[in-house]
């Protein structure tokens, strides 16, 4: 399960400059740049993984020591964690990454807790959220991994946090499977001897962007080229007709109001809700639906229990799904290749089929619209802004204004994962809140399991805590679909014969 993929083609590419010593220096794109722009002191832009490792019998449990070393020798694969942003003078464009002259893996992998001394679960839980709540320091390499070496289960447990400006939620996933190994007994690896490249001058980061900003409207105008004589895409007239669509439905039509959204603070919790895959796939194969309907369908109905727990009317909720466009060949490279797709909860309807049904045709209908590639094309032209405009063009596209929540289902691996012996038990993603939203929910499955990671501002949304129950109850009651239909169906049958047909389901949404 990964993803809803809607065949989506976004054209901005990293642009890459020259350093003085002759090395590329890779600039942000306006996509990458604007998690930068929205980012406050209370909307802190960083994804995030929670984990739970379970050593192996007679191998050593995971130690700070041995964790910096594993990092260390893996960085090679990715060069962008040993660089720095770097901002040319008057900040004519975007940063460019460079590469940082103090860059010392100790200071981006360290260790919570006493050697020898077990970390409860509720300590290693709010170890979590004093982590999570914190913003990332933008001099420095965006990323940090924290280790707890040892719980009170036995476990060892893992938190990596990462800018969302330097990864998005498909590639932060790939760059775990870097990091970890698929057997428990992988052998080390060697260090490459890496030394860092001398950053371009002030003067030399000014030219470049000035440089970059003038080539703009040609990368634009190559994409849009592209793009008339593409045949799949319908031309110039099909592009130009899916953007005006996207921007017309999605960007410019307002969320209805929700107890989601309102002024939220600098405090995170992350609530975590682990659900059988079998009873995910049971509802699936019940309804004739995809995964990712039932997992939406299972949260709609949660979040309507949970505005009846808080004594709210329910209200229809627009969701944002953080789309990827991330093709094979861009397995490894960092950056957002994302777009958007917006889809509606009905939390009104108190029927789970009747609310599975609704969610089912609302993603097949985004689909077939040509919205979400008018989307893309949208984020591609970012780049023709002047930058105060792209400040308020983020900050409109992130607002409450046009979407309720953030919901973002991520794929992982169907097999098990390892960190220096240790078998990953538990993976709980993080995805991050903007302005004026209290909630986001991050779905990663691995192996047999969902894992459901809901971040809210505690302060906002004392009541998140109830929501693993209410997702559970959710996935079961959708798990057992039919079960009454077809004990009406026995007795119509022994009644009236005639009336045994039912309305047949609707198609997939693939």
């Amino acid at each position: 399960m990964g993803l809803p993929n809607f065949g989506l083609v976004s054209e901005e590419k990293p642009c890459s400059v020259p350093n003085p010593s002759g090395m590329a220096v890779t600039r942000l794109t306006s996509l990458d740049g604007s998690f930068l722009r929205v980012e406050t002191q209370n909307a802190h832009m960083h994804v995030a993984w929670s984990g739970l490792f379970e050593p192996g019998p007679g191998l050593p449990r995971p130690s700070l020591e041995a964790l910096c070393a594993k990092v260390g020798s893996r960085l090679r694969r990715v060069p962008r964690f040993r660089q720095r942003l770097a901002y040319p003078p008057l900040r004519l464009a975007e940063p460019c990454w460079v590469d940082d002259l103090e860059f010392d893996v100790a200071r981006h992998v360290t260790a919570q807790g006493a050697s020898g001394v077990p970390t409860s679960s509720t300590e290693f839980a709010e170890f979590t959220d004093a982590v999570l709540s914190e913003p990332l320091d933008r001099a420095r390499p965006l990323w940090h991994l924290y280790l707890v070496p040892l719980l009170e289960d036995g476990r060892a447990g893992v938190i990596f946090k990462m800018h969302h400006a330097l990864v998005d939620g498909k590639s932060a996933v790939e760059l775990a499977l870097l990091l970890f190994d698929l057997e428990p007994d992988a052998a080390p690896e060697p260090e490459d001897g890496w030394r860092p490249a001398r950053p371009p001058s002030a003067a030399r980061l000014a030219l470049d962007a000035m440089a970059s900003n003038a080539a703009e409207p040609l990368r634009a105008a190559r994409g849009i080229a592209r793009l008339a004589a593409s045949k799949h895409e319908g031309g110039l007239t099909g592009t130009l007709r899916r953007a005006a669509l996207a921007f017309e439905q999605d960007l410019m039509r307002s969320a209805p109001p929700s107890y989601l959204n309102t002024a939220i603070g600098p405090r995170r919790t992350l609530a975590r809700h682990r659900a059988r895959m079998g009873d995910l796939l049971e509802a699936k194969r019940r309804s004739g639906v995809t995964l990712n309907d039932v997992c939406l369908a299972a949260l709609a109905g949660a979040l309507r229990r949970l505005a009846a727990v808080r004594g709210e009317q329910p209200r229809p909720l627009r969701v944002m799904v953080p789309v990827s466009v991330r093709d094979d060949m861009e397995r490894q490279a960092l950056g957002n290749r994302i777009s958007f797709a917006f889809i509606e909860l009905p939390l009104t309807v108190r029927s789970p089929r009747e609310r599975l049904r609704l969610i089912n045709h609302a993603t097949a209908s985004f689909k077939s619209s040509g919205r979400p590639a008018g989307t893309g094309t949208l984020l591609g032209a970012l780049g023709l802004l002047p930058d105060p405009l792209k400040g308020r063009a983020a900050q409109l596209a992130s607002s409450a204004r046009v979407f309720n929540l953030t919901i973002s289902n991520i794929p992982g691996p169907r097999s098990p994962l390892y960190m220096l012996g240790a078998e990953l038990s538990e993976a709980y993603p993080v995805v991050p809140l903007g302005a004026e939203h209290a909630l986001s929910v991050g779905m990663f499955s691995y192996r047999d399991d969902m894992f459901f990671g809901l971040y809210a501002d505690p302060e906002t949304l004392p009541e998140v805590g109830e929501l693993p129950g209410l997702i559970n109850a959710e996935v079961l009651a959708l798990s057992r679909l039919g079960d009454k239909r077809r004990a009406r169906g026995h007795a119509s049958a022994r009644r009236a014969p005639a009336l045994r047909a039912v309305a047949s389901p609707p198609p997939p949404c693939s």
